[in-house]
């Protein structure tokens, strides 16, 4: 073999799309991951349990979320979802909203004929 010949491997094609792997709210949620929601529009970043989250959307996965909610400050749509597994460190620090209660509201639509 020569001194200066260089051994070149063929990489496989990469796909187009980025895979994801299907994370729901309901496996994030045993694993013990955190759901963190930013606003892009006026960076405010909340932190959820997944678990809580499903209970409201159902077991979607975690980047459809951000398509059932809003900003509470802002009332836009433009967020950004991800989802993390914090070490035990970072858990005491993060601070979690938690799902108090679900209320139905009736509200009395009216139209004119």
């Amino acid at each position: 073999m020569a001194r200066n010949s260089f051994l070149f491997l063929a990489m496989p094609e990469q796909p187009r799309k980025p895979r994801r792997l299907v994370q729901t709210l309901c496996k994030a949620h045993e694993v013990g991951q955190l759901i963190r929601v930013r606003c892009v529009n006026c960076n405010i970043t909340r932190h959820y349990l997944p678990g809580d989250l499903a209970k409201l959307v159902g077991d979607i996965p975690f980047w459809d979320v951000d398509r059932h909610m809003r900003c509470e400050r802002c009332k836009r749509r433009d967020l950004d979802v991800d989802i993390l597994l914090p070490s035990a460190s970072e858990g005491l620090r993060i601070r979690v909203r938690r799902l108090v209660e679900i209320r139905m509201v009736r509200r009395v639509v009216w139209r004119d004929e």
